[in-house]
């Protein structure tokens, strides 16, 4: 999105039934937000937040996403930088995690509270308390009525595959905003690990059968708006093609679109007669608290 562009309020939020899921692709990068069952989010914002003080009033405003540098001449930001909710993928900051979310519920057109389900995505091995945070924020300050949180790489993978991208098991690599995560079993959090290796060391955690290595090798999606970089796939493909297990074929795709394919797996996923299986309520949460998310495991299926 351009900076200079603001995204408008949606007009015709009050059409869609409460039971029609909203979804978020909740990236450190950019924020995207829409509707279960759309082809495209309804919009898309860097997900980021900037308090200044008005240069004439001296009053204290919140600028989330892309601003338009004509307007900032209005803000003193000596004393207010750009804030990030994330670290390293992982939302810690959940005061201007809350202020993103006001301006994308508002810019969706909700008037008072949200009354729809959440999907929202997340990064692998989102720890628990983060989840924790998450699900308080959307009960008690929006009025959610059920949430569901996702993988979006697994959506991604999931989106490739219904299009023959990807076959039914496999691979996903995803390049992201400030790490990257390979997928299954999981983020490895070896600082100095190459992506070649972390698919070794996914590989060598599987169980010991090499037909099932040979079977994974053979559909490895890369995905994540950094697999843009010319060269990228070629590259992973000439580091992985050592750590394969001996002589098995090795297969890279792209994916169709490494920006929005886990919004779009995320939305197809919320519009299926599936996820409301994979949703739990405020009183599911007030009964297990966070211990809840020690068992809590979508099931990935389109």
């Amino acid at each position: 999105m351009s900076s200079v562009t603001r995204p408008q309020r949606e007009a015709d939020f009050a059409r869609f039934p409460s039971s029609t899921p909203i979804v978020i692709d909740n990236g450190a990068s950019t924020f995207r937000i829409g509707w279960a069952g759309e082809a495209e989010p309804r919009l898309s914002f860097r997900n980021v937040v900037q308090r200044p003080r008005h240069r004439s009033t001296g009053e204290t405003v919140s600028i989330v996403g892309d601003t338009d540098p004509s307007l900032m001449k209005f803000f003193d930001c000596t004393r207010s930088a750009v804030r990030s909710p994330f670290d390293d993928d992982v939302v810690y900051q959940f005061e201007y995690m809350e202020y993103i979310l006001d301006y994308g519920f508002d810019r969706l057109g909700v008037d008072s509270e949200v009354g729809h389900p959440i999907l929202m995505t997340e990064c692998e091995c989102n720890p628990s308390f983060s989840r924790a945070r998450m699900s308080e924020l959307l009960f008690e300050t929006y009025g959610v009525p059920s949430i569901a949180f996702g993988i979006d790489n697994a959506f991604s993978y999931k989106y490739n595959q219904k299009l023959g991208n990807c076959n039914e098991d496999g691979l996903a690599i995803s390049c992201e905003h400030g790490t990257c995560h390979v997928v299954p079993p999981g983020m490895i959090g070896i600082d100095q690990a190459g992506i070649d290796e972390m698919v070794s060391i996914s590989l060598r955690r599987l169980m010991e059968d090499e037909s099932v290595k040979e079977r994974l090798c053979q559909s490895i999606l890369v995905t994540g708006g950094s697999s843009l970089f010319p060269g990228m796939i070629p590259r992973l493909e000439s580091g992985i093609r050592q750590y394969r297990p001996y002589l098995a074929p090795l297969k890279l795709v792209g994916a169709a679109d490494p920006i929005l394919d886990a919004w779009r797996g995320a939305a197809a996923f919320a519009a299926s007669s599936k996820f409301g299986k994979q949703t739990f309520s405020l009183a599911d949460y007030g009964e297990h608290g966070e211990n809840l998310f020690h068992r809590y495991n979508i099931v990935y299926s389109l």
